[in-house]
């Protein structure tokens, strides 16, 4: 009963604005047991958290409110708490876990090994399609991947990662009934039919700007390396970066080019450390277990015709396909065609605007 109890408590605590992650950091620093919170007093508490009297008495008996009490029975079978033995082993080694954690899908996915890769939300080409051939890679060895659900880099790498067949985690900035952006819901629902989707913020909590950095420690925290696929100076993904090394874990960052502004924040944290990724194995040479990469054969070149066309196209940016019949000197309509089954083929990825980047 006791261990009920404090189950309870610990998802009430998630659902109370007073319990921020510093204030969840000190209950865990002062008290031997989060049980014992129950028997300190309202002063103590007071003095401890800088509080009211009022909301120390929420967490000393939050369950006295009637819509708290509500909302704990309705959650307790979609939330994993610190009291739980499946809460994720990583999160518990922060200075400042959650309380609990609410969820949709697979709550075993948390204890697989991952990697959180983050990015720049207004992604180039370049870095959505680094975001993808990573993914597919880490997958591909066993590892689920890790982010955001944000536009860019985020979404590439979640994506990539069920293309690929592999399980992804999505660790929300807002409620576990928000979808943001609203973009991504079919995305979302795709994660949660195949992978896990986790926040610790109470059901309805909007998108607030405030909420991101607090979200990015946990990206990092459940994850045992954190790679930075394109950023700039003053990205949010920098943060992610921060958190990862002040949580003992990896940090990596793929380079791209000089003249791209969403390079200053790789090649500055490769500067400061950060290990350099050219492909997946320089992520799994650093994380326990000796992954590598699969063999695989290199798939056979389209034939001709198809070669020519796929040769207008790059890794690195994308080529508009009046760009491409251009210069290769073909009508746009036949171009068209071609292009059609080097996607459909798996060689090209469309991305807005009828422009188009090789794969592979």
């Amino acid at each position: 009963m006791i261990e009920i109890s404090l189950r309870d408590r610990l998802i009430a605590y998630a659902l109370l604005p007073a319990v921020t992650p510093a204030r969840m950091r000190m209950l865990l620093e002062y008290f031997e047991s989060l049980s014992d919170v129950c028997k300190a007093s309202t002063r103590l508490l007071q003095g401890l958290l800088s509080i009211d009297a009022a909301a120390a008495e929420d967490i000393l008996a939050p369950l006295r409110n009637d819509d708290i009490r509500r909302q704990v029975e309705a959650l307790r079978s979609t939330a994993v708490t610190l009291a739980d033995d499946d809460y994720p082993s990583l999160l518990r080694q922060i200075v400042d876990p959650p309380p609990a954690l609410f969820f949709r899908g697979d709550p075993a996915l948390a204890r697989k090994p991952s990697v959180a890769m983050v990015g720049s939300r207004r992604a180039s080409p370049y870095a959505l399609n680094a975001a993808g051939h990573l993914a597919a890679q880490l997958v591909s060895a066993g590892i689920a991947v890790v982010s955001g659900l944000a536009r860019g880099v985020d979404g590439a790498s979640h994506t990539a990662a069920l293309d690929a067949g592999g399980t992804t985690i999505a660790v929300l900035g807002t409620g576990i009934d928000v979808v943001y952006p609203r973009s991504h819901r079919r995305l979302s629902r795709a994660i949660e039919e195949r992978g896990l989707i986790l926040t610790e913020f109470p059901p309805g909590t909007p998108p607030l700007p405030a909420h991101f950095p607090i979200r990015n420690r946990l990206i990092s925290g459940i994850s045992l390396g954190t790679v930075i696929v394109e950023a700039t100076s003053r990205s949010g993904s920098l943060i992610t970066a921060r958190t990862a090394a002040e949580q003992n874990r990896e940090v990596f960052a793929v380079p791209g080019p000089i003249f791209a502004a969403g390079s200053e924040g790789p090649h500055r944290l490769i500067q400061y450390g950060a290990k350099l990724v050219h492909d997946a194995n320089d992520i799994l040479d650093e994380l326990p277990g000796g992954l590598r990469l699969p063999k695989s054969e290199a798939p056979p070149p389209p034939e001709s015709p198809l070669a020519e066309v796929l040769d207008v196209f790059r890794r690195e940016e994308a080529t508009h396909i009046d760009a491409a019949a251009e210069r290769l000197g073909r009508p746009i309509a036949s171009v068209s065609e071609a292009v059609l089954q080097l996607e459909l083929g798996g060689w090209l990825r469309a991305l807005p605007g009828a422009r188009y980047v090789r794969v592979k």
